[in-house]
């Protein structure tokens, strides 16, 4: 059988974007584009709050360079091993493209996934909210019936800090 490279360069490109569609910062660190920013402040009460573990996707919810690099190498090995273009070798390397994506997701947000803390907080009008940040030890975590501040970025970020 005859190899055609752009074949699967084409195959790749066609499916890779379709399976990436398919698929809260913590209390002390800022995005670079916060730093100078004015934030919004609310005194609230700590109702409860729960250790909670924060799967690892980047900032948009959306996977990242592990599931590209999985279904990259996956359905390269595969149309490399199978050496075909018939039907039963392209439909190998859709599975292995497939199954190296899910893999390689899995792998990156294992890597990326950390430590977090759950607060059901209220307000100082009566109403409840909940709010997940991340924390880099059990220490951060603030008790439940403290007071603390809510800080609000522009672009949607909440973090619950101690007053």
């Amino acid at each position: 059988m005859r190899h055609h490279p752009l074949r699967l360069i084409i195959l790749i490109a066609v499916l890779l974007p379709l399976i990436y569609a398919c698929a809260s910062r913590s209390q002390s660190s800022y995005y670079a584009t916060e730093v100078g920013e004015a934030m919004a402040t609310e005194d609230v009460r700590i109702i409860s709050s729960r250790l909670v573990k924060i799967e690892g996707l980047d900032e948009s919810g959306r996977p990242g360079w592990g599931t590209a690099v999985g279904a990259t190498v996956a359905g390269a090995t595969a149309y490399g091993i199978t050496e075909s273009d018939n039907p039963a070798g392209i439909a190998i390397t859709i599975i292995a493209l497939v199954g190296g994506a899910i893999a390689g997701q899995f792998i990156e947000e294992k890597a990326k996934s950390s430590l977090g803390v759950e607060y059901i907080l209220r307000k100082e009008n009566g109403d409840k909210i909940a709010v997940v940040q991340a924390i880099e030890d059990e220490s951060e975590r603030l008790p439940s019936g403290s007071y603390a501040s809510l800080i609000r970025g522009s672009r949607g970020y909440v973090r619950v800090i101690p007053q």
